[in-house]
């Protein structure tokens, strides 16, 4: 019998052409032939040759274009195309191969491909993110949703790892490898990590950086137990070089039990907040006065804040007692948000009022508050209303009084939709972040010709600064005076043309007058989102 070469780091030598016992073979053999190991090895980037180094770069710039773009539009379709070109399964499939093969230069080669396309990709995507706009201020959902790991993404990089690797040794079921790509997306998260990057969000980055780190350290496990139980390493190589091959399997497993344990925590937090939210919604549902013809909107869990969104003609009931039912539910104290918007049944319908300019409505709002020991924290239009945001430990009283002294104060009697934050004492620190940003934003309109200051809001972490004007102008002072006072806060500044709205302003910045209804009540707004990172 013709003795077999040993297979050597330089290269494959002649394998036997003796195989397992007839009764052993079958889909499932644990012996690969010498075509099967040689056609998996090629395969895997073990010793690139320059072409395919070029053509691996091609295909990795293209498809994190391909996402980036994705991303940023969230198109889910052009970012499952990315996942399908996207190379990176190979060489991160080599690394698995050269461990449990026990080839140290050929794992220090597909490591030093694997981190360079991770820089790499992330250096071009955000890149990308930096230089084109997005189309409006609201951060891409697909971008987001690669932000929040937990371990069910764990378990589908395993699974996924595991797939590809037998795909890869067994030509019977290379078709799947597509399928692979998809399920475990590598691609994806890298980008998401440059573009939340490029836009500021840098602990939403981290997110997506997390489950890149998932899907890659799953794989490489996954990856080696397969070659292992499938007979990609050759009997004399395994029993040779067992010591090594089993501390190399202890060292992958460490960073994803790791992984494990901190995406199980993250799961647990995502579980408790949906039961929070189901409890919510359920005890608000209890709350509304069904008689009322309120209908309930969105209940939505921002930070330790519920927000509870009511649709209807009539106020609902007070907030407080919605507050006591939650923290009853839950056992625990609980801050609710609560937020009422009118809404005409259709045959009583009375037309809507021209808005009120907010610089005229803010000191009576801020006037019938203050009586309550409630903090004006925002003020907007919204569904032809105004909304009145206010923050305090007693809810606030009938909105129809505040109508009236709007109505007192300006000749014109908006519809107010109120929004009341329990808090033990009034501001929590909000009314000084509103109170810096809105005379850092008048002390800059000042100097700006033809520009005004129509609105400034600061909530869920950031400011928003609504300036109205002829043309749009030129920001750049403005929010670099609003990073310099708020550093913490991510800044917004939104601009809206003042012949739509009907305003007509002086050569300086001034106070609006009333607009219309018919144009205010949509505006075409040109928005210019400029996040700013957390320290």
């Amino acid at each position: 019998m013709r003795q077999a070469e040993p297979v050597t780091e330089g290269g494959v030598g002649t394998l036997p052409r003796e195989g397992p016992p007839a009764s052993a073979r079958g889909l499932h053999r644990l012996h690969l032939s010498a075509e099967d190991r040689r056609s998996a090895m090629d395969a895997l980037m073990l010793r690139p040759t320059l072409h395919s180094k070029n053509r691996y770069a091609v295909l990795l710039t293209l498809s994190i274009i391909v996402a980036t773009m994705g991303l940023l539009q969230s198109s889910t379709a052009v970012v499952i195309g990315a996942m399908m070109i996207a190379p990176l399964m190979a060489p991160i499939m080599g690394m698995a191969a050269s461990i449990v093969m026990g080839w140290g230069s050929r794992l220090l080669n597909t490591s030093i491909i694997v981190g360079l396309s991770i820089a790499g990709s992330i250096a071009l995507s955000w890149a990308l993110a930096r230089f084109i706009p997005v189309a409006n201020s609201v951060l891409p959902q697909e971008a987001i949703a690669r932000s929040s790991p937990d371990i069910r993404d764990l378990v589908v990089a395993l699974a996924a790892g595991a797939a590809g690797a037998y795909a890869t040794v067994r030509k019977d079921v290379s078709g799947a490898l597509p399928g692979v790509a998809v399920a475990v997306a590598l691609v994806p998260p890298l980008a998401a990590v440059g573009v939340l990057l490029g836009l500021g969000q840098p602990d939403l980055a981290r997110g997506a950086g997390l489950l890149f780190a998932a899907n890659l350290f799953g794989i490489l496990l996954a990856a080696a137990v397969v070659f292992l139980i499938t007979g990609f390493v050759p009997t004399r190589r395994r029993q040779r070089a067992r010591p090594t091959i089993v501390a190399a399997m202890v060292v992958i497993s460490i960073p994803v039990l790791a992984l494990a344990v901190l995406l199980s925590i993250r799961f647990a937090h995502t579980a408790e907040d949906a039961r929070t939210l189901r409890t919510a919604t359920e005890t608000a549902l209890a709350w509304l006065a069904p008689a009322s013809g309120d209908e309930l909107g969105p209940v939505t869990l921002v930070g330790d804040t519920i927000e509870v969104n009511v649709n209807g003609p009539t106020p609902p009931p007070p907030a407080q007692e919605l507050t006591e039912a939650l923290t009853a539910a839950l056992g625990r104290p609980v801050t609710v948000a609560v937020r009422w918007t009118p809404v005409s049944n259709g045959a009583d319908e009375e037309p809507i009022a021209a808005p009120v300019p907010l610089d005229a409505v803010r000191p009576v709002v801020e006037e019938w508050l203050a009586p309550q020991s409630l903090t004006l924290v925002g003020l907007s239009y919204a569904d032809g209303a105004l909304v009145v945001e206010a923050v305090g430990p007693v809810a606030p009283g009938d909105p129809v009084t505040l109508e009236d002294a709007v109505e007192a104060a300006v000749g014109v009697r908006p519809r107010i939709s109120l929004s009341w934050t329990l808090a033990e004492a009034p501001g929590d620190g909000t009314t000084d972040l509103l109170a810096v940003a809105d005379q850092t934003a008048r002390q800059w309109a000042e100097t700006v010709p033809g520009v005004a200051v129509l609105d400034v809001d600061v909530r869920n972490g950031g400011v928003l600064v609504t300036l109205v004007g002829p043309t749009a102008p030129d920001a750049t002072g403005l929010i670099e005076g609003l990073r310099v006072a708020l550093p913490d806060q991510a800044v917004t500044v939104r601009w809206v043309p003042s012949e739509l709205i009907g305003l007509a302003l002086p050569s300086q910045a001034a106070t609006p007058s009333p607009v219309p209804s018919d144009t205010a009540d949509a505006p075409d707004e040109s928005v210019v989102p400029v996040p700013t990172p957390s320290p």
